[in-house]
């Protein structure tokens, strides 16, 4: 499972190679849409959400809404997913035996900690495919003609 979380979250990450600034932050005319920036950096403070502070008990590093008003370059989400990889993947592989099955506190208190890994990987995979269409959209657009 820790494996197709990262495979998930690096989509994202990946779906903003090569592009611009303004492609980067160019977001689709759809209803709810969000810009490629956008989607790496909810992505990856979701990843850390789930994983590092639901699971964890970690203090998270950032907000949603941050996220949602993601202002940075993607060097610097870029960077962030580095860090925080390296902490889901320590958090994962030292699970202690029988922690997938306990229930988790707080508002998230009917979900077991394996539940909130399957959600993880799904939320991830979502904003994976949203990344790429996204990104082939706004490639189409600036397509010579």
């Amino acid at each position: 499972m820790r494996d197709r979380l990262l495979r998930e979250v690096d989509r994202v990450i990946r779906a903003t190679d090569s592009l611009g600034a303004a492609q980067l932050a160019w977001t689709p005319a759809a209803k709810s849409a969000n810009s490629l920036l956008v989607l790496a950096a909810h992505t990856v403070g979701a990843a850390e959400r789930h994983i590092l502070v639901n699971i964890a008990g970690n203090k998270p590093s950032g907000t949603r809404d941050e996220e949602f008003a993601a202002k940075a370059d993607i060097a610097g989400i870029r960077s962030r997913w580095d860090a925080v990889k390296i902490r889901i993947v320590d958090v994962l592989d030292n699970l202690p035996p029988g922690r997938l099955d306990d229930d988790l506190p707080g508002p998230v208190s009917t979900r077991s900690v394996q539940a909130m890994i399957v959600h993880a990987i799904a939320h991830a995979a979502e904003h994976a495919g949203q990344s790429e269409l996204t990104r082939d959209l706004v490639k189409e657009r600036d397509a010579p003609r």
